[in-house]
């Protein structure tokens, strides 16, 4: 939305400028300056234009004002300002009658005064007045990287543009995947016209894109349909919003009335400006939030008795309850030759984008190494399928971001609280360990799939021999029988009749293949650990 000329000759500047005709038209919204330098420049006019003349057009042809309001071009217009005394000593009757029957202002101005000062003057009013009308005063009470803050700031943006322009507005936060709307009005347009949020950054039908400004990549999207090309179009203004480098939202202005004009897009740059501010905060209260918090999790894997105090204190700091349990992922970087954590803002950006990020936080523990921990309540747990998907869609963002990076995963989903997140990363490095041993093709290793191992305490010198010792044996297939049978032996208790059933064999079948592999790995029948420790692993192996 423009200026009304009401408004502008309120100001001091235009105090000597006079209303000679048109007088009920002062209300007409300027959207530009264009100076009149030849008697058919009228024809080249778009609409809401407050046209200066010095009179010499007119001068030099008296009937070019009628012709343009015979053509209804003059009608178009806000106003006219002539300037005194120059080329027109009186302005004639029949140019004042015209102005007074269509109701177009027709101001005259002082001799000395310039075009250029005119035209700063009525573009510095409107651009103060839009930035009066955009200010978003903040609330105290509110913290600085709340989502409260956040969202209450993003809506009164959003409501301020569609007054300011009477054009709905719409922002789509790429993080949170959540979109928010001036009002009612934009899904009311975007259902009549059968548009999804996804559409308006990434349209399905058929459109024209038009680049306005290539520096914050502002464009225009206009949809058209070939089977009714005379049928109503619809477009809409697109603004990405990124900070350093990472897509952070899309903001979109809906054309509902008109393409935007002049003015327009001083109030749709500010906005742009305003949100992006927004986002700079917020991404800055989340970086020093997370740093903040990183420092917690050292201290709390380093923490004596002694601390109990500071831990206590610096996780009020963080607004965390000590009280509250955590599901804890430990990932690895695994390319020596990058770091993870001298990509920190990216890293925690995509994982902000991420889904693994609902009710978590993550925190690097050294240049390649870091953990997840996922709060839970009561009415929230998650399964290992849960977790898994969640990570997967962690792992495949970072990789989009970092190609050359390869991660891995630990999992420790029983719940455990912050004072005891050092034995909860410990036993993440243990799973992290057998799994590569055990299951050398995943990726992401659970406790409850690892699990039997970390508590048997398995030295990893004597898991990678045993592991060595029965992948040799794996290469003869005849091996991999005897294998089959010493699992299902172990797994039904060392009964040799009930393991000649399962396996549809005669019982002294049974009997000569224990005694040929006791023959081969010395097992020790007496020690329960012993066998257990063969019974899990025999689970791993592709047999």
């Amino acid at each position: 939305m423009g200026i009304s000329i009401k408004t502008l000759l309120e100001h001091e500047f235009f105090k000597d400028f006079h209303i000679v005709a048109g007088s009920k038209g002062i209300q007409k919204e300027v959207q530009g300056i264009a100076v009149m330098d030849a008697p058919d420049a009228y024809r080249w006019t778009k609409g809401k234009e407050l046209v200066i003349t010095s009179g010499y057009s007119i001068l030099m042809e008296p009937d070019c004002i009628k012709k343009s309001f015979d053509e209804g071009l003059m009608q178009i217009t806000s106003g006219m300002i002539i300037k005194r005394g120059r080329h027109l000593p009186t302005i004639s009757k029949e140019i004042i009658e015209l102005f007074e029957q269509y109701e177009i202002p027709l101001i005259s101005m002082p001799f000395e005064i310039g075009y250029m000062e005119v035209m700063q003057q009525v573009n510095t009013i409107v651009m103060n007045r839009t930035i009066r009308r955009f200010q978003i005063h903040q609330n105290g009470a509110m913290m600085l990287g709340s989502t409260t803050y956040k969202v209450q700031k993003i809506k009164k943006i959003l409501q301020a543009v569609e007054v300011e322009m009477g054009f709905p507005a719409f922002l789509y936060d790429v993080g949170e995947q959540e979109g928010y709307c001036s009002s009612a009005n934009f899904k009311r347009i975007s259902e009549t016209y059968g548009l999804q949020e996804s559409d308006y950054w990434n349209p399905k039908m058929e459109h024209n894109r038009y680049t306005l400004c290539d520096y914050i990549q502002m464009t225009r999207i206009r949809m058209f349909n070939e089977d009714n090309v005379d049928g109503p179009r619809i477009s809409w203004i697109l603004m990405p919003i990124s900070i350093g480098g990472n897509l952070q939202a899309y903001f979109i202005v809906m054309e509902s009335r008109e393409f935007l004009d002049y003015y327009d897009e001083y109030s749709i740059r500010i906005a742009y400006l305003l949100l992006q501010s927004v986002y700079e905060q917020i991404v800055i209260a989340q970086s020093i939030g997370n740093i903040g918090f990183e420092n917690l999790v050292l201290l709390a894997l380093h923490s004596t008795g002694e601390d109990e105090e500071r831990l206590l204190y610096q996780a009020g700091q963080q607004g965390i309850s000590m009280n509250t349990r955590y599901i804890c992922v430990l990932f690895h970087q695994m390319n020596e030759e990058l770091s993870a954590r001298n990509s920190r803002e990216q890293y925690i950006t995509v994982f902000k984008n991420s889904q693994l990020s609902k009710n978590a936080k993550l925190a690097f523990l050294d240049e390649n190494t870091g953990i997840v921990l996922t709060e839970l309540s009561d009415s929230v747990s998650y399964s290992q399928k849960d977790m898994e998907g969640m990570i997967s869609d962690f792992e495949q963002k970072i990789v989009e971001t970092f190609p050359k990076m390869e991660l891995e995963f630990a999992v420790l989903r029983e719940g455990k609280k912050m004072s005891e997140l050092k034995s909860s990363v410990e036993t993440c490095g243990k799973v992290m360990k057998m799994g590569k041993k055990l299951c050398p093709k995943k990726k992401i290793w659970d406790y409850e799939m690892i699990g039997p191992f970390a508590w048997l305490q398995i030295p990893e010198k004597e898991l990678e021999q045993m592991l060595s010792e029965y992948l040799d044996m794996m290469k003869d297939e005849k091996n991999v029988e005897l294998l089959r049978t010493l699992k299902v032996y172990l797994e039904n208790n060392m009964n040799f009749s009930v393991t000649a059933e399962k396996m549809y064999v005669h019982i002294n079948t049974i009997r000569k293949r224990i005694d040929k592999l006791d023959r081969m790995l010395q097992i020790d029948w007496d020690s329960y650990i012993s066998r257990l420790k063969i019974e899990i692993l025999l689970q791993f192996l592709e047999l």
